[in-house]
């Protein structure tokens, strides 16, 4: 649904335009532009409440997912995007596809093994090696905050997103890494 709107421009801005009405759809540029600039505040308003720490849960979860993206696809070293993706509590118990990947890792890789060792679950593996930005998660972690765990779960999502588009040709990288390193 789109509703009018009047704006004002000079004199010299519609002299110009005149040349340039059949090429330009000014609705459409106004609009954008608009668009833009609503972006940019509600931006810096997300930025102050990062910076305050007043973000709500949704607000958490939707940023954590993006960190997730973020992390996978610019900071994250193979092994810690193959373990987040891949061994979570929740996702293993409801995903035999992760389940069989990170079984699969676990038995041909040793690094994977051996850095799966020290901790319980994948959240506790997320939440000790603090992938997550501090504006969304207080460290030390308090696992009986539900909004926590659900931060972890955000992202992991945002990370697997990047994962499930590259894992065919990176679990054989890592199976392969492991090979390399007995010989």
């Amino acid at each position: 649904m789109t509703k009018k709107l009047t704006l004002s421009i000079s004199d010299k801005l519609h002299e110009e335009l005149a040349e340039y009405r059949n090429i330009i759809n000014i609705s459409n540029v106004c609009s954008e532009a608009l668009k833009r600039e609503i972006d940019k505040i509600d931006s810096l308003i997300l930025e102050g409440k990062k910076r305050f720490g007043v973000l709500s849960s949704h607000e958490k979860f939707k940023l954590s997912y993006e960190n997730g993206m973020y992390w996978a696809g610019y900071k994250a070293d193979l092994l810690d995007l193959a373990i987040v993706c891949n061994w979570t509590y929740e996702w293993v118990s409801n995903d035999p596809i992760a389940q069989q990947t990170i079984d699969l890792l676990e038995e041909n890789n040793i690094a994977i093994k051996k850095t799966m060792l020290g901790y319980s679950n994948g959240y506790d593996f997320i939440f000790t090696n603090e992938f997550i930005s501090k504006e969304l998660v207080t460290y030390p972690v308090d696992y009986n905050d539900v909004d926590i765990v659900e931060v972890a779960v955000a992202f992991s999502q945002g990370a697997s997103t990047v994962w499930n588009r590259l894992k065919n040709r990176l679990i054989p990288i890592l199976i392969a890494s492991d090979q390399q390193q007995e010989d």
